[in-house]
């Protein structure tokens, strides 16, 4: 890479292509374009014009760190000491980057995602986290050959494979970037809210009966919900409607086994993010409120009732194995 001015100087240790600037924030800190990039790679307006909502919509740094713990408690992996992270669709890097400067002091990050509008909210508050020499903000497609290969001790996605045409090519991309024996830790959603879906459906279905009612807003929401359910479980990647869907994919574990081994991974383990009694109940009003973007819209009584039968009808160990959404853990082989 050619030496770019105001960049961090370990940028040429991990990138074979030049960067071109972009914008600068009012801080100096700057965002980066790889030149001449010939990616076809496309986002929807939520992350463009939008950017501002989504980020408002889905930050959570904190809950994205405790998972991250999560993940490093249970399955017992070791990060490298002041490690070189790759972070694949970082957004706002809220949710990716915070976490992993928290977590793993004197790390080094690239911070990659197709929105310019997203990255240029992250580069605005490096300063505040006295990262603005040890994270980078390059727009550009994670899935290309941009970074070195071996270059990076681990790989960060917070929901990003899910997103993607051929979630294959994220996991190859992270396998090549990674040292032997480098990890890769991605957030993604699984096929197990199908069990939710069925609970929804069962809600639809008792809301047309006399005497319940169901505010038009969570009637709506949960019929959009169980058909996005269906639609992302699966999925026919063929079909016309798919290239245009945000979320395109719910995970079943042994497809992504089969695609982490086929990139090179020696290992791939699964965390699920929630076992607890009232899974249903909560991941419900979650979803509810995601969908409105309302916080008062609440179930009723009978409603609740319904998602408590599921919660009480399956115990932690199966909640675990037909998880909505997990952690994936992959190391390289050595």
């Amino acid at each position: 890479m050619l030496q770019t001015a105001n960049s961090p100087s370990w940028l040429g240790d991990v990138f074979d292509a030049e960067l071109t600037p972009v914008v600068q924030v009012s801080s100096g800190v700057q965002v980066w374009r790889i030149a001449d990039d010939k990616s076809e790679a496309t986002i929807s307006a939520q992350f463009q014009a939008n950017a501002g909502e989504y980020h408002r919509r889905y930050s959570a740094s904190d809950h994205f760190e405790r998972l991250f713990r999560q993940a490093l408690d249970q399955t017992g992996v070791a990060i490298a000491q002041a490690p070189r992270i790759l972070d694949l669709g970082s957004g706002s890097g809220v949710n990716s980057i915070v976490p992993c400067l928290r977590l793993f002091p004197g790390a080094q990050a690239i911070a990659t995602d197709l929105s310019v509008e997203l990255l240029t909210m992250l580069a605005g508050y490096l300063p505040q986290l006295e990262a603005q020499d040890s994270v980078a903000c390059v727009v550009m497609d994670a899935m290309g050959d941009y970074v070195k290969a071996e270059a990076f001790d681990l790989v960060t996605g917070a929901a990003i494979l899910h997103h993607l045409l051929n979630p294959e090519q994220g996991i190859q991309a992270a396998a090549r970037a990674l040292k032997r024996g480098g990890k890769a830790i991605f957030f993604e959603p699984f096929d197990g809210y199908g069990l939710i879906a069925l609970a929804y459906g069962r809600i639809l279905d008792e809301a047309r009966r006399p005497f319940r009612r169901l505010d038009r807003r969570i009637t709506n929401a949960l019929s959009a919900m169980a058909k996005d359910i269906a639609a992302r479980t699966q999925p026919d990647r063929d079909a016309p409607h798919f290239p245009y869907m945000d979320d395109k994919w719910l995970f079943a574990p042994e497809d992504i086994t089969r695609m982490a081994k086929a990139a090179g991974f020696s290992e791939v383990q699964f965390i699920a993010h929630n076992d607890h009694a009232s899974l249903f109940r909560d991941t419900a009003a979650v979803q509810i409120r995601l969908a409105t973007g309302l916080t008062e819209l609440r179930l009723p009584d009978w409603a609740n009732t319904i998602l408590d039968a599921y919660d009480a009808a399956l115990p932690g160990i199966v909640k675990r194995r037909m998880m909505f959404e997990g952690t994936i853990v992959m190391t390289k082989g050595e």
